[in-house]
């Protein structure tokens, strides 16, 4: 066999081994006057037969987006970073105010409502999902 062809074969199959995220109702909210972090929330649906995580993320619009979850402890909600979040096979995982979120540290600029946040997403299986996610102000939450 051609050795072009058995590459070929394998990248293919290393494809079909990659999940398939689907990403719903993504936006980013606006901070405060002044603040210098934004938050993204979003629906990500593993459609694949294997658990994937979200290992990281990139945007422009920040020099670093982290990922976060939120904890409660002795009855005080605690924001900490984590390396990954996990997504069950045909499962799905919520970013949202009050749990798992993604935080957009040292703005590049100032993030109006009504503009869009381009957002690149990580994945532990070497896969990444590039979204524009509209921007809101906490009030039309």
């Amino acid at each position: 066999m051609p050795r072009f062809l058995l590459a070929f074969m394998l990248l293919n199959l290393s494809a079909l081994a990659q999940a398939e995220i689907v990403v719903e109702n993504a936006y980013v909210r606006a901070p405060p006057p002044g603040g210098e972090v934004g938050a993204a929330y979003m629906l990500l649906r593993n459609t694949a037969k294997d658990a994937v995580a979200l290992v990281g993320a990139q945007s422009s619009a920040a020099h670093q987006v982290t990922l976060h979850s939120s904890m409660n402890h002795n009855g005080m909600m605690h924001m900490m970073t984590t390396s990954s979040l996990s997504i069950p096979a045909q499962g799905a995982l919520v970013l949202k105010s009050g749990g798992a979120h993604l935080m957009l540290e040292e703005l590049e600029g100032t993030l109006e409502p009504g503009g869009d946040v381009a957002l690149t997403l990580h994945f532990d299986d070497g896969s990444s999902v590039s979204i524009q996610a509209p921007v809101r102000s906490v009030l039309d939450e």
